[in-house]
């Protein structure tokens, strides 16, 4: 119990560290104040997505194949070229490809982190710590994203290459948290088998597994259109509270606050453990709807209200939904399952992105 502590712990470690990236934080108000219009933003947006559903099962199948730690160790080798690209080209073409490397850095992370996290608890004999475990990293996420949310002043300031180069160092540190991580059983058990022979059962068992399982489906689809709506709203309330004639010095703790209600929404969602996930769902679909119409208030104070509704809801369903997911999965091909979660998640994304781009220059 004490190991799996330790290595809970670390993935905590990880995720504030990940999450503390002004960059990352305030990427579409640094973006604009290069002179980038929002419907571009809403393209670039595009093609994280579009890399995204090339890259997300394998990338997941990746993690399952060769190992969660080398997955993870791929993730933040991506992230720094990413933001290396990001330094060394302004313009529409450079922008891409580091949104597509940065794509690529989430891809290899998501699912990843958790399939580490609940197989550890499953070899503890502690599988249903991970409820605990999963709305806690949650809240962790909301409280360091929102404090880095905090600095998107700070991040316009300083200007684009100083706050990439916070970022690399973060993912540096990040780096050497992996190296003292401990590889799951389920990896290391098939370590034996050829690689081509783990390919081909972690495909045909993945696929397999969801062509007879369509409440999967139906859980992943639910998940992926709240947590669409939530994104885009939180992205673009970047771009729109400026707008509405706020000081500068307030946009970060008006966007922290909106980080706030997912912190909430984290916390209080074991209270909904009774609760079947479809009546979640709609119950946190209407809220963000409801957090979304709140956008074209042009009042400050009640588009925050929004925001911060939105990401009360979202993150109380995709935390149900995360232990939900998790509980039907096998453990051989937990990475990669869940990574199909991602992908529907894109594929929404990728027709919703372009569509927001335009409602929200309105």
């Amino acid at each position: 119990m004490c190991s799996v502590k330790k290595q809970l712990n670390k993935l905590y470690v990880l995720n504030a560290l990940g999450n503390m990236s002004i960059a990352g934080a305030a990427w579409v108000l640094l973006l604009v104040s290069q002179g980038f219009t929002i419907v571009q933003v809403g393209l670039f947006e595009t093609v994280f997505h579009i890399t995204s559903i090339i890259a997300e099962v394998p990338s997941g199948m990746f993690a399952d194949v060769m190992g969660r730690k080398k997955a993870l160790l791929m993730s933040n080798y991506c992230a720094i070229i990413s933001a290396v690209v990001r330094i060394l080209f302004v313009n529409f073409g450079g922008v891409c490809i580091s949104i597509a490397f940065s794509a690529l850095s989430y891809n290899l992370w998501s699912g990843t982190d958790s399939a580490l996290a609940y197989d550890s608890l499953l070899e503890a004999g502690n599988k249903d710590g991970y409820d605990g475990y999963v709305s806690k990293q949650t809240v962790i996420y909301r409280v360091f994203n929102g404090a880095a949310t905090l600095g998107a002043g700070l991040a316009v300031m300083i200007g684009n290459t100083y706050s990439q180069l916070i970022g690399i160092v973060i993912s540096v540190i990040q780096i050497l948290v992996v190296l003292t991580l401990t590889e799951n059983k389920v990896i290391t058990d098939n370590s034996g088998k050829s690689l081509p022979q783990r390919i081909s059962e972690c495909y045909s068992e993945s696929f397999g597994f969801l062509k007879g399982n369509r409440k999967v489906a139906g859980l992943i689809f639910r998940n992926s259109m709240v947590g669409a709506v939530d994104v885009l709203l939180l992205f673009f309330l970047q771009a729109r509270l400026p707008q509405t004639g706020i000081a500068d010095w307030t946009l970060g703790p008006l966007l922290f606050i909106m980080s706030v209600g997912g912190i909430i929404g984290a916390a209080v969602s074991v209270r909904f453990k009774a609760y079947p996930v479809k009546k979640i769902f709609v119950f946190s679909m209407t809220l963000v709807t409801l957090g979304f119409l709140c956008n074209f208030s042009d009042i400050a104070w009640i588009m925050t209200l929004g925001g911060f509704i939105a990401a009360f809801a979202d993150d109380l369903i995709q935390i149900r939904a995360d232990v939900e997911l998790n509980d039907m999965v096998p453990p051989a091909q937990r990475a990669t399952l869940i990574s199909v979660s991602s992908l529907c998640f894109s594929f929404v994304m990728i027709f919703m992105s372009p569509l927001a781009g335009v409602v929200f220059s309105l």
